[in-house]
């Protein structure tokens, strides 16, 4: 799915959040979204999802204005995971990822195999098949992020928004996590905090005060300078073995 986002600011209560933010994201990329806290980056994704509407500007999903796309349409064609998000406490795991199933049902459609096989492999994606049936309330924090995404990605989706995913996440599965999104065979949008999870995005957008600082390939954006100016951080960058980068932080002097 091809996602344009033309001219957007975006408020809350008159107060200014986004400002003339205009980007494109093309099909199958893998997109990250960074910067410091408060920089405006989950009310980008709300407004990608179909969350919050633009006061200005629009997001347009092939060419098609998101706010104009019936809701139950645009549920099955994109899927988002928020940092805050919650369910009952009365579910279990397997209902709570049947819940990604909702968009595709009616009077006229009900469950069928194809349902089935979409909760089953979305639960193997983030590892918890062994936790079917067990209560919302007994799981940890990382267990509950786990079963959230599943149920993203039992929506199977076109496009997908993960605002701060590996958050709650043990080390070992913040990295299986990100191997996952990573191998996914559609749009990706991903906010992070780690900026070396973000040097694995085909290109990042940086946030900065409500604007869009600076978007490029990891290699271009994540400049020493750029990572001083907007984080307040020094950098320097490393090889590793795999041939890959990686960043290493300070204090900026």
């Amino acid at each position: 799915m091809r996602i344009e986002v033309e001219a957007l600011s975006a408020r809350v209560h008159r107060t200014p959040l986004l400002q003339d933010i205009t980007l494109r994201i093309e099909p199958g990329e893998l997109f990250g979204l960074i910067g410091p806290n408060g920089s405006g980056k989950s009310t980008l994704m709300r407004c990608l999802a179909g969350l919050h509407r633009a006061s200005i500007g629009r997001v347009l999903a092939e060419g098609a204005d998101l706010v104009r796309i019936p809701a139950r349409t645009r549920a099955q064609r994109i899927a988002f995971v928020e940092q805050q998000a919650d369910t009952t406490d009365r579910l279990t795991v397997l209902e709570a990822v049947e819940l990604g199933r909702t968009p595709y049902l009616s009077p006229l459609r009900g469950w069928r195999g194809v349902d089935d096989a979409a909760v089953s492999d979305a639960l193997g994606a983030v590892e918890m098949t062994a936790f079917t049936d067990r209560l919302w309330h007994t799981l940890s924090g990382g267990e509950r992020q786990r079963v959230h995404i599943a149920r993203a990605l039992a929506q199977t989706p076109d496009l997908l928004l993960l605002d701060e995913p590996t958050n709650h996440l043990d080390i070992r599965h913040q990295l299986s996590l990100m191997e996952l999104v990573g191998s996914l065979p559609i749009t990706r949008v991903v906010a992070l905090h780690d900026l070396n999870q973000a040097m694995a995005c085909d290109r990042i957008g940086v946030l900065s005060g409500g604007r869009l600082f600076a978007i490029g390939s990891p290699t271009e954006v994540l400049s020493e300078p750029l990572l001083a100016e907007v984080f307040g951080v020094s950098a320097m960058r490393h090889a590793v073995p795999d041939g890959s980068s990686r960043l290493h932080f300070s204090h900026a002097l």
